[in-house]
């Protein structure tokens, strides 16, 4: 997209980009410099101070090595525009604002109105929450395994257009997307993205792209206040993927997603105008993220799953750390802002064994299980007859690896730092001490896409709810999600405020729901309302989605997805979909406060 050919005034290097009071508020605004009509530009943010000014003929303003600058103060009340591939200088007298601008090529959110009020009468805040989302997953095993970015400085054409040179040009290289496909590593599918999305995002999508900061706003426009974006890396999954852009270890990519994730609250920053103005906000305690959903925006916790955390590992049954290694990677994590953490993931490691799954998944995992560890799974006989998988042997079968020596000291440890515990994907076994273990401290603890890795039972659910904590109901289309929602209810505890959220796991190899059967016949009518929101049918390039046709292909679509549990089930379920923020809240302050 590079284009318009300048004349560059003199050149030099950056001293550092202005605050935003020094500086003009361009950002997404039609401008002309020094009223030369010439010189108009709509000026896309790529980053906090910098911009990509895209003229009317839809060409970037182009320095030789690039379309970015930054946008200085200069002398006698003057800017001057430095290229940040070449330093070279542009020297500015005025920005006046223009009206015939083309627009800089971006997803639309298709909501018009003021989101919601998110403080009730009483005090609490009113919004639901998804307690299992993996924005920067793309960033898991290497880095080229999911196709897709959450957003580029350069644009959605970078971020969602080259899914081609991600997967190769007829997504043959997509190993692990048709090993969980399929059960076989040969495949292909469309790779067209941007901008006409004929090929992905699909809802049954495994390694592409689906939460695309356009979309993801559009969620929040409908009521979300707060997700936990969980980073994940698995290496037993890294290894075995033939090209990458990282090493496969697992603190490393943690690292690497964190990052990600504070560069993305900067962009949205930069969307808005400047520092703190932008609507996603990282939050680090339960007093920060309140203040933040008070104020209608989208209070973002960080957490962790994954399946050698702090690289504990195991192999041929013997802990591949110790309790210093342990104490460290707490130490490590709180500093990177950590703070809810699966002691186990997909595989066996120090501390736990990992629940089994079925079906082309769960032998996939198997076969990452003896990758890591050097052995199978053992299985044996579960806690309860309804838990576990069928395998060749007649019966459900469960892990029968429970909490180790060292996973007692973990789950120690991080009950003292105040760290939230997250209980899925461990075997039965070690849920079932966990449990106990929380119980004897009165510390509550967090299922946030229940049913996934090991199912809970009624008892265990019971107990969950009596120490305080939390489970989700997992998307699905709206009438089982409206009675998962219901479901749920038969466990509250009286004396902890009750809320039901959602753990979609969106970017974690989960499909999203699909249309329903019915939609023909009954479909979520357009334009719908959710409060003062009005939401459309969602536009990306030259694609239109519409949940009734294309379920949930990518997470704008949980804003509809929304509006058609409103529709089908009316407010019975929504009430406690909009507790489950307030609900999340409290959960955690009694975390922080436990002794």
């Amino acid at each position: 997209m590079l284009g318009v050919a300048v004349l560059i005034a003199g050149c030099g290097s950056s001293t550092g980009v202005a605050s935003v009071a020094e500086i003009p508020q361009i950002a997404n605004g039609c401008y002309s410099l020094n009223g030369d009509p010439q010189l108009t530009f709509f000026w896309k943010p790529s980053g906090l101070g910098t911009y990509l000014p895209y003229d009317v003929g839809g060409e970037l303003l182009s320095a030789p090595d690039g379309p970015e600058w930054s946008l200085h103060p200069g002398a006698n009340g003057r800017y001057k525009l430095i290229s940040t591939s070449t330093g070279h200088e542009i020297a500015v007298e005025s920005f006046v604002a223009a009206s015939d601008c083309t627009p800089f090529p971006e997803a639309e959110v298709n909501a018009t109105g003021l989101p919601i009020a998110s403080v009730n009468p009483d005090g609490t805040v009113r919004g639901f929450v998804d307690l299992h989302l993996h924005i920067t997953a793309e960033l898991r095993a290497g880095g080229e395994t999911i196709s897709g970015e959450p957003f580029d400085r350069y644009g959605i054409a970078q971020a969602l257009g080259r899914d081609a040179d991600v997967h190769g040009p007829d997504g043959s290289l997509d190993v692990t997307g048709n090993l969980l496909r399929s059960g076989n590593p040969v495949g292909t599918h469309d790779t067209h993205g941007w901008p006409t999305f004929a090929g992905w995002p699909v809802f049954d999508t495994n390694t592409h792209q689906q939460t695309y900061y356009k979309w993801l706003e559009r969620a929040w426009m409908a009521g979300e206040r707060l997700v936990v974006a969980m980073t994940v890396e698995d290496r037993p999954l890294c290894v075995i993927e033939p090209r990458k852009t990282h090493d496969c270890d697992e603190t490393h990519t943690i690292e690497l997603e964190v990052a990600q994730l504070e560069a993305l609250q900067d962009y949205v920053d930069a969307q808005a105008g400047g520092p703190g103005l932008g609507w996603f906000r990282l939050v680090y305690d339960p007093v920060q993220a309140r203040r933040v959903i008070e104020q209608g925006k989208l209070a973002v916790v960080i957490g962790v799953e994954s399946s050698n955390l702090f690289g504990c590992s195991e192999l041929l049954g013997l802990p591949q750390c110790t309790r210093a290694d342990v104490d460290r990677g707490i130490d490590h994590f709180w500093q990177l802002g950590v703070r809810s953490v699966f002691p186990a993931h997909w595989t066996d490691n120090a501390f736990a064994g990992a629940a089994m799954e079925g079906g082309d998944k769960g032998i996939f995992i198997g076969a990452m299980e003896v990758e890591q560890t050097g052995h199978p799974f053992a299985m044996g006989a579960c806690p309860d007859p309804s838990q576990g998988e069928e395998f060749v042997i007649p019966g459900k079968r469960c892990n029968t690896k429970g909490l180790t020596d060292l996973g007692e000291y973990l789950i120690q440890r991080l009950i003292d730092r105040h760290l939230l515990i997250e209980a899925d994907h461990m075997s039965e076994f070690a849920r079932d001490r966990v449990l106990e273990i929380a119980e004897s401290r009165q510390y509550p603890i967090v299922s946030s896409h229940t049913n996934t890795g090991g199912l809970w039972t009624d008892a265990e659910l019971d107990r969950l709810y009596a120490i305080g904590g939390i489970a989700t109901a997992r998307v699905d289309q709206a009438p089982a999600l409206a009675a998962r929602i219901l479901e749920l209810q038969q466990y509250r505890n009286d004396h902890f405020y009750f809320g039901v959220g959602f753990g979609t796991d969106t970017g974690g190899f989960a499909s999203l729901p699909a249309p329903r059967d019915d939609a023909a016949r009954s479909p979520l009518a357009y334009p719908f309302s959710i409060d003062s929101v009005v939401f459309d049918r969602q536009h990306s390039g030259e694609r239109t989605f519409d949940l009734n046709t294309d379920g949930v292909a990518h997470y704008g679509l949980i804003a509809d997805l929304v509006g058609d549990l409103q529709q089908q089930a009316g407010g019975a379920a929504m009430e406690p979909l909009f507790r489950s923020a307030e609900a999340y809240l409290q959960m955690w302050e009694r975390a922080t406060a436990s002794p």
